[in-house]
């Protein structure tokens, strides 16, 4: 099964012993977990993702932004295993920063509550400037060059 299923659970058609039957497969069942089917024992065998990763009940994911949206700060789209939403990302976010969202990660098997999804900002820094960002960005480390007596 992909991983959105195994992480928001999902009913599947198995054929056993030539006899076609549906299977409820809980949210939050990991790679390797045992579902009881009868007489029968399933074991769960999930795909990864390259969007997450999965840490326990815990999602792990990336977000690429550009050099101003870090300096500036900035909202942008993420995409959790509950679908999209906004984030708002602080001014002076730092490369290998993670952010926390509460809730938003894998429901418990067997209880309630939800791990969190975390994710870890990368920078992207531009390959080929024109004329006006070099002297934008020249400008910019001469004056983060300046000495302040305050």
């Amino acid at each position: 099964m992909d991983f959105l299923e195994a992480a928001n659970g999902v009913t599947k058609k198995v054929t056993i012993d030539g006899k076609s039957q549906t299977i409820k497969i809980p949210a939050g069942v990991d790679e390797g977990s045992r579902i009881r089917f009868g007489d029968y024992d399933v074991v769960v065998s999930v795909n990864s993702d390259e969007r997450f990763q999965r840490e326990g009940f815990d999602i792990i994911g990336n977000k690429e932004i550009s050099f101003a949206q870090a300096a500036l700060g900035a909202e942008v789209n993420i995409e959790t295993v509950d679908g999209d939403l906004k984030l708002k990302i602080p001014s002076g976010t730092q490369p290998g920063t993670a952010i926390r969202l509460r809730g938003k990660g894998v429901p418990h098997l067997h209880g309630s509550g939800r791990g969190d999804h975390y994710i870890r900002i990368k920078i992207t820094v531009p390959k080929h400037l024109t004329g006006k960002q070099r002297e934008l960005l020249e400008e910019f480390q001469k004056e983060g060059g300046k000495k302040s007596w305050f």
